[in-house]
């Protein structure tokens, strides 16, 4: 790291303590001090003035950014945002059309951001060519970006006849070797992988990854003491801004995704928590960002809680045709070789009928926004999902609402096809409507 890089992270240190409350070095030291982590207390204010102000050795820097990020609850994808600031963003094109707003994002978190300027370029060219939103967004894009000590424009020089996605790649190596540091390049649809193979100074991060664990610093420790408090009222209660209220706490889940998993306390409790939730611009429908990247609604199917399921559909609006979306995917919809655990799309009536929970396909079924026919995926609808496993009520009611027995998922396998298999092998789910043997 140059000095410029460490004054820069540690600056963020400085900014991550002050945000949570914690307005001096003393105050902060004894923060550590009660960390259960023994390489992370310290005795000494110097020690923290010197990271702070950048003036201490990288490791050292380092290693106090780590602890800050521990004693104020960051999980291990926070941490890793945080310390992006030892490191240079070199956005493509893809990713700059997708969020025009990004230079500026990654200006609060990178060190240096660096536009090839192939990609002013193609932004130029997409202008010219361009007289609709297309054009007029580029055009904005290259308007909009600052140059200046931390934004600068790199050029390429070498063999203009190979891809753009490896010219990209040349300038973001040839940016790691004139700043001395990592270099992640921002894509929104490109496959670096294959070029970037071996390589421990050039990394490509996905767009949808790099925001979804994206978040501004916050006051985590403030959020973990919300997420634990449950009351009847909460009119005293300083809501926090927008961005905090629907950040992603330690463990991925949101607050209102964490109300609705937590039954330690009582329907009502958490009704009222949500609902003062929602009233401060919390969003009913962000996904969590852990293992299934599922919605709040598809939380209360998991959890065969239909009093919340109601509540969140009939009273929050939740929208019933949000799937799980996984953010460290390439996002290519319908093709054999995605693995079928990551599921992608996985709307809330898909888990219903695949769990064969009648009530819960009922009343979705019955609700006028639902898309009966949506495919995840591997191409399975709700009815697929529900024959696959021979669920014969959940069948009759998608049947009844009109689910399309034509639809083939991505083997060409239609839902009779999946019936007929659940026929012939016997496989069981746990569920007493598991009935074997009836025609489709």
């Amino acid at each position: 790291m140059t000095k410029r890089e460490m004054e820069f992270l540690g600056g963020r240190m400085t900014q991550l303590r002050e945000k949570n409350g914690v307005k001096s070095l003393q105050a902060m030291m004894k923060q550590l001090q009660s960390s259960d982590k023994e390489e992370y207390q310290v005795y000494n204010k110097s020690t923290l003035s010197r990271a702070e102000n950048g003036s201490a050795g990288e490791k050292t820097i380092v290693k106090w950014a780590k602890a800050y990020c521990y004693v104020f609850n960051y999980s291990e994808k926070q941490t890793e945002q945080f310390l992006r600031g030892d490191k240079i963003a070199v956005p493509d094109t893809s990713a700059l059309l997708k969020n025009p707003q990004l230079v500026d994002e990654l200006g609060e978190e990178y060190n240096i951001v660096v536009i090839p300027d192939i990609v002013i370029r193609e932004l130029d060219s997409i202008k010219n060519s361009n007289t609709g939103t297309l054009g007029k967004r580029a055009w904005e894009i290259i308007k909009g970006i600052g140059y200046g000590e931390r934004i600068v424009k790199m050029k390429y020089s070498g063999d203009k006849s190979i891809k753009k996605d490896e010219q990209i790649i040349a300038v973001a190596k040839d940016a790691a070797e004139k700043y001395g540091c990592e270099v992640q390049i921002i894509t929104d649809d490109a496959d670096y992988s294959a070029f970037l193979k071996g390589d421990d100074t050039v990394t490509a991060l996905h767009l949808r990854e790099y925001m979804i664990t994206k978040q501004k610093l916050i006051n985590m420790n403030g959020l973990v003491e919300l997420d634990k408090y449950y009351a009847d009222d909460y009119s005293d209660i300083i809501p926090p801004n927008e961005d905090e209220i629907n950040a992603f706490l330690p463990d991925g889940n949101t607050l209102i995704i964490s109300t609705v998993r937590n039954r330690k306390y009582s329907f009502e409790q958490r009704k009222a928590k949500i609902q003062w939730l929602i009233a401060h611009s919390a969003d009913i429908d962000k996904r969590d960002c852990k293992h299934r990247y599922f919605p709040p609604l598809t939380h209360a199917i998991q959890m065969t809680d239909y009093n919340m399921f109601i509540f969140l559909l009939n009273e929050c609006h939740a929208n019933p045709n949000v799937g799980s979306r996984n953010p460290h995917d390439a996002g290519k919809l319908r093709q054999k070789d995605i693995k079928r655990e990551k599921n992608e799309g996985n709307m809330p009536l898909m888990v219903a009928a695949w769990d064969g929970k009648v009530e819960f396909v009922k009343a979705l079924c019955a609700d006028e926004g639902t898309s009966i026919n949506q495919q995840d995926a591997n191409g399975f609808t709700a009815l697929i999902k529900a024959c696959y496993w021979g669920f014969l009520k959940c069948r009759d009611i998608l049947l009844e609402t009109g689910a399309d027995i034509k639809i083939v998922d991505i083997d060409g396998l239609t839902a009779e096809d999946h019936y007929n298999g659940y026929l012939e092998t016997g496989r069981k789910k746990s569920n007493k409507q598991n009935k074997k043997g009836r025609r489709f």
